[in-house]
């Protein structure tokens, strides 16, 4: 009789630990972690505006500037030349900026604390490498400062003039913005006709005499 109690009271544990094992897999597994304090972790878009509202973008980085302005529905560059600029290229960075979003908006560091300064120390931007201007087709002026690159090296940390947020933003999504300071957006240059090399044999080709 004691075996079969003892038998008994196994399979009920080994159907308990069934049943705890199968509620964790099921419920507990699907659940997401909670966010970090202090941080967004669903990516966002930075801003709401369509890439056909940007009429001009410039960029600084220290004496090193790069200003694209809309032209007669082209785009001209007015630094670090007066020059005409390669529309389809500006066109597409104009859409990507539009796009632009943050993976994690970070803790408010712009609540005027004594801390504010290193807090944005920490974040590459009481200095900020490189500024941003965007200026909308209703005159609205966007200002972004483009501080450190994270640890792994795969975004940098950004801040919108007015925004007490720091987001960190894929370096993906930056580069068109930093390439117009590295390579200005100059028109590409016409590739030259070839002139077809006649066949071996071939009579020349006969040439025009001016008369007199």
């Amino acid at each position: 009789m004691r075996e079969r109690k003892s038998w008994i009271t196994t399979l009920v544990l080994v159907g308990l630990c069934a049943a705890l094992a199968a509620y964790v897999f099921l419920v507990e597994a699907k659940r997401e972690p909670p966010p970090q304090e202090g941080a967004l972790p669903t990516p966002a878009l930075l801003w709401e505006f369509e890439g056909g509202d940007v009429t001009e973008i410039t960029v600084t980085r220290g004496e090193q500037t790069t200003a694209v302005k809309r032209d007669d529905g082209g785009w001209r560059m007015t630094a670090p030349e007066e020059s005409q600029a390669d529309a389809g290229r500006l066109d597409g960075l104009a859409n990507r900026v539009a796009g632009m979003k943050s993976t994690r908006a970070m803790a408010d560091v712009g609540d005027g604390s004594a801390g504010l300064a290193e807090a944005l120390a920490a974040f590459g931007l009481s200095e900020p490498e490189v500024q941003v201007t965007l200026v909308l087709s209703d005159g609205t002026g966007i200002h972004l400062a483009i501080g450190a690159e994270n640890p792994r090296r795969t975004a940098r940390y950004v801040q919108k003039e007015g925004d007490p947020l720091v987001y960190l933003v894929s370096t993906g999504d930056l580069v068109g913005l930093l390439g117009l300071l590295d390579e200005p957006p100059y028109p590409p240059t016409p590739t030259p006709l070839e002139t077809p090399t006649p066949p071996p044999g071939a009579p020349p080709t006969p040439t025009m005499t001016p008369t007199s």
